[in-house]
């Protein structure tokens, strides 16, 4: 990403900050947990094989979830990773309304995770 589109890690958990508009998105553990995932693969990922990242998923919702619960966090991710894929569409479309309620639509684009031409979701607009 250039600086123009740097997003860094708040001050305080739940925030992403976006130096070049001096924003701060909020964002919950889940939520946290999937950016951090797409910032982590900038090649993207296929909803369909969201399982195969699921050590990953879980080692960065143990990191990022409130709760000390295991049995509640491997629900959490398995719910995340499962086949019906609302809750992976449901976290996305959260994102997505975040960043534009902080920053508007035309900019938000180049930090939203969208569904790409290749069928892999990453972060930034789509390539024409």
């Amino acid at each position: 990403m250039s600086n123009k589109n740097q997003i860094i890690p708040g001050p305080h958990p739940g925030q992403f900050h976006l130096p070049a508009d001096n924003n701060i998105v909020y964002l919950n553990p889940m939520e946290r947990t999937l950016y951090q995932l797409f910032i982590n693969h900038p090649e993207g990922i296929r909803a369909d094989a969201l399982a195969l990242h699921w050590q990953e998923l879980y080692r960065l919702y143990a990191h990022e979830s409130v709760f000390d619960d295991k049995k509640l966090m491997l629900s959490t991710v398995e719910n995340l990773c499962g086949k019906s894929k609302i809750v992976f569409y449901s976290n996305i479309s959260r994102i997505k309304h975040k960043f534009i309620t902080t920053i508007g639509a035309r900019k938000a684009k180049s930090f939203i995770i969208i569904r790409h031409h290749d069928g892999r979701y990453r972060i930034g607009p789509k390539i024409k």
